[in-house]
């Protein structure tokens, strides 16, 4: 019998099987990634035994949602890039991921100069977050010798759930100058409050880069934690 021949009982056993191991994967990442310790979130650190399945926060819309990953980063170049991950900033992309849809901005805030609190950074680690980039060329932005330097704590803005769907985003970068202001974005948790912050002078202007990362914003009945 031919693929396309199998009766409809059969595919939609496929299909139920397909998303119970989906299910299954995410949960297990969250379980391996507990065992883990150290993290606010399970696997927000990210690591070998994460199994490029973890969580973050991030701010949309006046809330604190949560993202799911499930698949690598992905920079390719051109732009030219002397990162060890060959992530660029800078530059935009000149190539897309090979499979998938490519929705609206992952905005990622940088704290320039001062230390915000903790528990207002959704990846607390230079270098490590959930598969996101752990090396940066930031070298079009500050100069020579930022070739290869660890992409930077950070924390997370979006302006859509983009209906809940797991797909690539890409990455901007926007660097906040004081912490008065990156505690006014911190309070009103919108890339509405990004945006008076770059039109005060308070925030830089955002700079593309050619990253993308895979995540989905975690829907009623799907968070670990659920909105605050």
């Amino acid at each position: 019998m031919r693929g396309t021949d199998r009766p409809r009982s059969v595919r939609i056993v496929v299909a139920l099987a397909a998303g119970l191991l989906a299910v299954s994967m995410f949960t297990l990442g969250t379980a391996l990634a507990r065992s883990r310790g150290g993290s606010t979130l399970p696997c927000q650190d990210g690591g070998p035994s994460c199994i490029s399945i973890g969580f973050t926060d991030a701010w949309l819309g006046g809330k604190t949602v949560q993202l799911g990953y499930s698949h690598p980063f992905f920079c390719a170049q051109p732009p030219s890039s002397m990162a060890i991950s060959h992530c660029e900033a800078g530059a935009g992309a000149q190539m897309d991921p090979p499979s998938g849809p490519v929705v609206s901005n992952m905005y990622v805030l940088v704290p320039l100069g001062f230390s915000p609190p903790g528990s207002t950074l959704h990846c607390p680690m230079r270098g490590h977050c959930i598969d996101q980039p752990g090396t940066i060329d930031v070298s079009r932005l500050v100069g020579w010798g930022a070739g290869n330097v660890a992409f930077p704590r950070h924390s997370i803005v979006l302006e859509d759930d983009e209906s809940f769907q797991s797909t690539w985003w890409p990455v901007v970068l926007v660097g906040v100058k004081n912490l008065t202001a990156w505690n006014q974005i911190a309070a009103a948790k919108s890339a509405d409050a990004m945006d008076a912050c770059e039109a005060a002078g308070n925030c830089t202007t955002e700079f593309s880069t050619n990253a993308f990362v895979f995540l989905q914003v975690l829907g009623p009945g799907m968070s670990p934690q659920g909105p605050a």
